[in-house]
């Protein structure tokens, strides 16, 4: 996993959920270059299509509390010519890379467009 922001962002983000330590990245280059050389895009780059946002499962009212205290801080600081935050607008992705090789990439086209497991589980088990 790749995210942008900074590394203090990065550990705050790690407390809430220690089991991804050691799997997370953080690009914290001016622009969020390693990032945007991933070609993920930003909200509103490409269609949506007939793929609707959802609301995360926060796991009820606790988790709605611990996610409003945490949203602030851990918000991309670099700020565009508008004033947003790069990061807030900034997609993501999934690759599955084996023997050095891509063999399978998918860009989200909204927040919450993920691919199926199966998907990604047959590019593990390519034969590439």
């Amino acid at each position: 996993m790749v995210a942008p922001g900074t590394a203090a962002q990065l550990n705050e983000f790690l407390e809430q959920l220690p089991e991804a330590r050691n799997k997370v990245c953080v690009d914290d280059s001016e622009g969020y270059q390693a990032y945007a050389a991933m070609n993920f895009g930003r909200i509103g780059d490409r269609p949506a299509g007939d793929v609707q946002m959802q609301a995360p499962d926060l796991g009820g009212i606790d988790g709605v509390f611990k996610y409003l205290s945490k949203v602030v801080s851990l918000a991309p600081e670099q700020k565009d010519e508008d004033g947003i935050p790069k990061g807030v607008l900034l997609l993501g992705g999934t690759f599955v890379v084996k023997d050095a090789e891509v063999v399978y990439a998918w860009a989200d086209r909204i927040p919450g467009d993920y691919p199926k497991p199966a998907e990604v589980f047959a590019g593990l088990s390519t034969d590439a």
